[in-house]
Formats: C-alpha cells, sequence, structure tokens
C-alpha cells in the first residue's frame, strides 16, 4: 500500500523580517577629546578618571621651534636662533588632568 502524497502548504510565510531591536548604551570614549584642544584650558571629562575637570596645560618646544631655530643657525643668526624657545606662541600645548595627571591631548604649532 502506498500511501497518500502530504498535503499542499497552505500557511503564509512572511518574508518581511521585524525591525531590530532598539538598543540604549552608554557612549564610548575612544581617545580622542569631545572638545577642541586649543592653547587655553579647557573643560572636559576626563576619560581616565572620568570627571568633569579644566585641564592643565604645559607649553613643551615643538617642530615650529626647532625649525625656526635651525633656520636661523643656517642663516648665521647664530646668538637669536635661540629666541624660539623662549615664545609661547612657537611652543607645542599639552593638555593634562588636574586629577589624574593623564595627558589628554597636544596642540601643535604645526
Amino acid at each position: 500500500m502506498q500511501s497518500a502524497p502530504p498535503p499542499p502548504y497552505t500557511e503564509k510565510v512572511s518574508y518581511e523580517s521585524a525591525p531590530p531591536p532598539v538598543q540604549t548604551a552608554q557612549p564610548i570614549f575612544l581617545g580622542s577629546p569631545v572638545v577642541s584642544i586649543g592653547t587655553y584650558p579647557v573643560q572636559c571629562i576626563c576619560p581616565h578618571c572620568r570627571t568633569q575637570i579644566v585641564s592643565q596645560t604645559a607649553k613643551k618646544p615643538g617642530l615650529l621651534a626647532w625649525l625656526l631655530c635651525g633656520g636661523m643657525a643656517l642663516l648665521g643668526f647664530w646668538l637669536c636662533c635661540f629666541i624660539p624657545f623662549c615664545i609661547d606662541s612657537c611652543k607645542d600645548t599639552e593638555h593634562y588632568c588636574p586629577n589624574c595627571h593623564i595627558l589628554l591631548g597636544v596642540n601643535k604649532t604645526i
């Protein structure tokens, strides 16, 4: 005896996918500051200690100071070639957290 073939499939299948569930999560800090870093202290949230701070700034000689010094030395201004190391606008500005003393960012002159 042979069995009867199965009945045809009559239920409708919907191929539309449901919308993805809405997920809420905390924003992830990727290491770059949210605010733009300039030559003056900025108010921001430290990525290390997660407190709202006003950054402390420190001036360090950067590429511009060294290029000006080298250029002046090549042109023969031996006595004046170290002047760019005394001018704050020729230096880079480093921003630090006053609580944990981590480097937040650097504003480079070049």
